[in-house]
C-alpha cells in the first residue's frame, strides 16, 4: 500500500467514525459494578486484581493462547503485559505488533495525534496481516471475545461507532496490542 492510500484509507475512517457520532464530545466510560479491574469505575486493590488475573485471566489465556507459543506452560505474566510488565505495573497495552507495518508511519499517530484504545480499533482494528489471516482470524474470533467474556465486557463491535464501543468499555485488538 502507498502512503497515498493509506492516507486516504484514514481520511475515510475519519469521516466515517465523525459520521458515525463522534460529535467531539466524549461520552462517559461507564464501568459496571462487577467489573473485575474497575467496579464502577474505582479501581481494585492490586491485590483483587492480581488474585482475578491468576485465578481467571491465566487459566483462560494459557489455553486460548497456548497454541501460538511452546504450550499453555509458556504463556505467562510478561505474555501479555510485556517484559517490562512489572516496572510499568502492568499497565496495558503492551504488546506491540499492530497494526500493519505498512500503515504505521501512514497512521494518525504519525501527524501528532493520540488514540485511545477504543479509537485505535475503530480505525485499525480490522485490518489484517495478508500472511497471518488465519492467527488474526483466531484472535478476532476467539481471543478478543473470549477475553472480553473474561473480563465481564463486550467484545469490540466492528459494525458500531466508537462512541458506542467506548461507552460499553468494549474490548478489543489495542487493549493487548498498542501501536509501535
Amino acid at each position: 500500500m502507498t502512503r497515498r492510500a493509506g492516507l486516504q484509507l484514514l481520511a475515510l475512517a475519519l469521516v466515517a467514525l465523525s459520521l458515525g457520532g463522534c460529535s467531539g464530545k466524549a461520552s462517559a466510560v461507564v464501568f459496571p459494578p462487577d467489573d473485575p479491574i474497575y467496579p464502577g469505575g474505582l479501581k481494585r486493590p492490586r491485590a483483587d486484581i492480581v488474585r482475578f488475573m491468576e485465578q481467571d485471566v491465566m487459566p483462560w489465556a494459557r489455553v486460548a493462547l497456548g497454541p501460538f507459543k511452546s504450550g499453555p506452560a509458556s504463556i505467562t505474566c510478561q505474555t501479555c503485559h510485556g517484559p517490562d510488565g512489572e516496572d510499568r505495573e502492568w499497565q496495558m497495552p503492551a504488546v506491540a505488533r499492530l497494526p500493519q507495518p505498512d500503515l504505521r508511519d501512514q497512521g494518525w499517530e504519525a501527524f501528532g495525534g493520540t488514540m485511545d484504545a477504543q479509537m485505535r480499533n475503530a480505525i485499525y482494528g480490522y485490518l489484517t496481516y495478508r500472511e497471518k489471516e488465519m492467527l488474526t482470524a483466531y484472535m478476532r474470533e476467539i481471543v478478543m471475545p473470549g477475553m472480553a467474556r473474561v473480563l465481564g465486557r463486550p467484545a469490540f463491535d466492528f459494525t458500531q461507532s466508537y462512541e458506542y464501543n467506548r461507552a460499553r468499555v468494549a474490548f478489543g485488538c489495542y487493549h493487548c496490542h498498542r501501536v509501535k
